[in-house]
């Protein structure tokens, strides 16, 4: 048994102990204890990611010296030797070394001190701030080490093409990071709150998202509160439509009224508008008015002579043979006005394109007559153009409330659209063509957002099991059916759409400045995650 020694004393230990272990022995048995080691300190990352590109550089300038041929100096074979080993060698014990320190360290994870230092290296930080994301990022992983073995020449095409992709990963990144912190509300969302209608979350972030809550519609639990906080967009939709034609009057709807009740109302209202107006009003049907409307139809340019009189036939029955007197009371032109709408409309719905060319005829016909009416009463002009433009606004929405689909008179986003279309009086729906439709702005504005009818498909399920799936949709039931509160949709819409303004120019900043940040972080970040 061996003897080993210690503070003058012989002790008796069994063998194979190092001296380290033969002390640790001698001193738990003379009851000592030993200092515990100090853990070793992490080294710096930072000084790692700093000089990773310097490696990476001169690994690569050794593999071009590889290839200097022995001939061409005496000099040569040691030149080469010592890229070869500082390529083989030095480069892959460097970042042993430095891995071990960090385990022993107690260290793991992200670098996030290397991938400063990686950023902050002189030759990143130019190519991130003056190359495109794409390119700086391909710069990058050409100057990350390659620290494993293997083919060289293909680890480094790997690396750049990978660093390439960080840059764009990154700039993708960024921008997002940025849209989270100033959301951009779109064209057709704006249009929508402008009007008075706060969406759903799922219909404030559409995609996947607007189709997984229409699935959610059919869910237990929350099935029912989702639906009835669409049913409720739906019926702020309505009421904004109309109380748009109603403010035109100075009137909106009473509270609880909606659907047929809604569009009775309005239609009244306007109604006894004009009627008020109109009871302050004349219409003289002198020579210049004559002029006038005979001129409107034969700029109507109707091809045939047959058109013409038939045309004619129709203006002298509803309106110029009522002229018994010059002058007509506002009821009495209101009459006219009335009965030459309904024989254009009736002429514009017809299937043959002749019949078609009359209803567009008598339609020109009928807006000079409101041109005169406003000429000869300047005093109530403004008036008569708001109620002008209240009716037509009207009988979009008397469409909508009568297409199929709209239930008790409350109408889709898809039945007002198609509704826009069909009192599109411009010849072969010229305006709805360039999207200048009476209301076609809205209408559209409300397909994107709310969708045409809101019903569960198996889109929205796969959608659904996409973002969490159905059992974390179930679990967390009674938290998303309380979001869908009247109080907790306007917690909702707040917070995916209220940022203080600092924050949001923040997020401007940041969604401005996403090329660079990507072009700095996105390789050296990707290279990190994947060490």
């Amino acid at each position: 048994m061996p003897v080993y020694q210690y503070e003058g004393q012989h002790y008796d230990l069994p063998e194979g102990l190092t001296k380290e272990q033969a002390i640790a022995k001698i001193e738990a048995h003379l009851g000592k204890t030993t200092a515990a080691t100090p853990a070793p300190s992490a080294p710096s990352g930072f000084i790692q990611g700093l000089t990773d590109p310097l490696y990476g550089a001169a690994q690569a300038v050794g593999k071009v010296l590889e290839q200097v041929p022995e001939s061409v100096t005496i000099m040569g074979r040691p030149v080469a030797a010592s890229a070869r080993a500082f390529g083989e060698k030095v480069v892959p014990q460097r970042e042993q070394q430095y891995q071990a320190q960090r385990e022993a360290a107690g260290e793991t994870g992200i670098d996030l001190g290397r991938v400063a230092g990686n950023v902050l290296n002189p030759a990143n930080l130019v190519a991130g701030v003056r190359a495109a994301p794409v390119v700086a990022g391909a710069i990058q992983g050409a100057l990350t080490p390659v620290t494993e073995g293997g083919d060289y020449g293909v680890t480094k095409l790997e690396q750049t093409a990978a660093g390439a992709v960080g840059g764009k990963l990154g700039e993708v990144a960024a921008k997002a990071v940025g849209s989270a912190l100033n959301p951009l509300v779109s064209k057709a969302e704006q249009t929508m709150r402008e009007l008075g209608v706060t969406p759903t979350a799922g219909q404030a972030l559409g995609g996947a998202y607007r189709k997984a809550e229409d699935f959610a519609q059919n869910l237990p639990l929350i099935g029912e509160a989702v639906r009835n906080a669409r049913e409720k967009v739906l019926f702020d939709f309505n009421k904004s439509v109309i109380n748009k034609a109603l403010n035109k009057v100075g009137d909106q709807l009473p509270a609880n009224v909606i659907g047929r009740d809604a569009v009775a109302y309005a239609a009244e209202q306007v109604s006894n508008k004009y009627d008020d107006v109109l009871s302050k009003m004349q219409f003289n049907l002198d020579f210049k008015t004559t002029s006038d409307i005979l001129g409107a139809l034969n700029k109507a340019n109707l091809p045939s002579e047959m058109q013409k009189q038939e045309a004619i036939n129709v203006l002298n029955k509803v309106a110029l043979s009522r002229f018994d007197k010059p002058t007509l009371s506002g009821a009495e032109y209101k009459a006219i006005e009335s009965d030459l709408r309904k024989e254009a409309q009736a002429y514009l719905s017809s299937t043959t394109k002749a019949e078609k060319d009359i209803g567009a005829a008598l339609q020109d016909v009928l807006q000079v007559f409101k041109q005169e009416l406003a000429s000869q009463n300047p005093k109530m002009t403004s008036q008569l153009r708001r109620i002008d433009s209240a009716y037509g606004d009207l009988a979009v929405m008397e469409r909508a409330a009568a297409n199929g689909g709209a239930v008790n008179g409350v109408f889709t986003p898809k039945n007002y659209q198609t509704a826009v279309r069909q009192a599109d009086i411009t010849r072969n729906k010229k305006a709805y063509a360039r999207g200048v439709a009476r209301g076609q702005d809205v209408a559209e504005a409300a397909m994107e957002v709310m969708g045409k009818d809101a019903a569960s498909t198996l889109e929205g399920r796969l959608a659904l099991s996409g973002i969490g799936g159905g059992a974390t949709a179930l679990a967390a039931s009674p938290f998303i059916a309380a979001t869908y509160t009247d109080a907790g949709r306007k917690a909702m819409d707040a917070l995916l759409r209220s940022r203080p303004d600092l924050v949001r120019q923040l997020g401007g900043q940041i969604q401005q400045a996403a090329p660079t940040v990507g072009g700095l972080f996105g390789a050296p970040s990707l290279t990190e995650i994947n060490r």
